[in-house]
């Protein structure tokens, strides 16, 4: 009897093993450990696609389907609209009925920037919930992060809110 309860608590274990690591976080620094322009915090159970250059993104996708991505661009106003231009033309190419809200202050780890979060559709009608951010870094770079979740995905939404709100400077 002992030894069937044993296995039964072993086999507990070992199937709340994901649970337990699906909470580990892990940081990650972008664009790499030996020249960092920020940090930010990232769910252990997301897939990895690092940036294979500075300057390019950086992506993420969560285990609900949501898509993170982030990159870093030059500390210029100019840099800033063009990115700001590029992120609206990208989401007006991949969605339809693309609304942004208001853009609203944002201050991570005392850093300053801004983000907007709205609504689109998939092609195929699928509401979904996207969010552009922007921050000033230290290093005289721009953070820009963006995200997408479908629209009723909250676990993906909380857990892309608090990776975008984990960005620190090194």
């Amino acid at each position: 009897m002992k030894k069937i309860i044993s296995l039964i608590a072993c086999a507990l274990v070992f199937a709340a093993a994901p649970t337990f690591a699906a909470g580990k976080l892990q940081t990650l620094v972008y664009p790499t450990k030996d020249n960092p322009s920020f940090l930010i915090d990232v769910p252990a159970d997301w897939k990895l696609t690092p940036a294979e250059e500075e300057g390019d993104y950086f992506h993420l996708g969560g285990p609900s389907g949501a898509v993170f991505s982030f990159r870093t661009l030059e500390g210029s106003e100019k840099a800033l609209e063009d990115s700001m231009k590029h992120c609206l033309t990208r989401a007006n190419e991949k969605f339809k009925d693309v609304e942004l809200g208001d853009a609203q202050d944002w201050k991570p780890s005392g850093l300053t920037g801004f983000y907007a979060v709205g609504t689109a559709k998939e092609k195929d009608g699928n509401p979904v919930r996207i969010a552009f951010a922007w921050c000033a870094l230290p290093d005289d770079k721009i953070a820009e992060l963006w995200f997408i979740t479908d629209l009723d995905d909250e676990a993906g939404m909380d857990q892309a809110n608090k990776i975008v709100n984990s960005l620190k400077a090194p």
